[in-house]
């Protein structure tokens, strides 16, 4: 029996949607949204790809997904899509924050998929956050380098950006190839 894979996201304003369904498309198996997969048929696939954005360097939907996945761990990969500029220090707080139980960043390959932010596009809490991620990224940068990358990233929140690409989607391939063949 071939070797199955399974690609389930959590897209509010369709990045991760187009990441998934890229990864899918090239592993030739199926994007289910995170709201329409049945937990059930977990143990029926050999790779198990998780897809999310970020809040506040949370993995939105991750919580929940983390119960019912903990038992198959060890097939997990997980993306997340943001419009910060991958950094060690990101990645290091992504993993403090999400990690924290059997699923732990030590065996759990994470990859970085910049997205998309559009600002008409936003409302409610998340348009809130926002605002309040403008203000302490303008107060807080204090040497030239994070001065910098707080302007970068105050322009993306107040014009929007779009950093949406295919080549991003590599690095979860090759993680998925190498568990897929790892498997035989």
């Amino acid at each position: 029996m071939g070797k199955k894979s399974i690609v389930i996201y959590n897209s509010k304003r369709g990045s991760t949607k187009q990441y998934a369904e890229w990864i899918a498309g090239e592993l030739k198996c199926t994007a289910v949204p995170l709201q329409n997969f049945d937990y059930g048929s977990l143990g029926q696939f050999d790779v198990v790809i998780f897809g999310s954005w970020l809040r506040g360097s949370g993995i939105v939907g991750f919580d929940k997904f983390r119960k019912q996945i903990a038992a198959h761990a060890d097939k997990l990969i997980i993306f997340v899509t943001g419009i910060s500029d991958y950094n060690p220090q990101n990645y290091q707080q992504i993993c403090e924050i999400n990690f924290t139980d059997e699923i732990n960043m030590q065996n759990t390959p994470l990859y970085f998929c910049p997205g998309r932010y559009v600002p008409s596009e936003v409302a409610g809490l998340d348009k809130f956050l926002m605002a309040i991620s403008k203000k302490v990224l303008i107060s807080g940068a204090t040497d030239k380098e994070s001065s910098s990358a707080a302007n970068t990233m105050v322009d993306a929140i107040v014009n929007g950006v779009d950093n949406v690409d295919k080549r991003y989607t590599e690095q979860v391939l090759r993680a998925a190839k190498k568990k897929l063949k790892d498997e035989l």
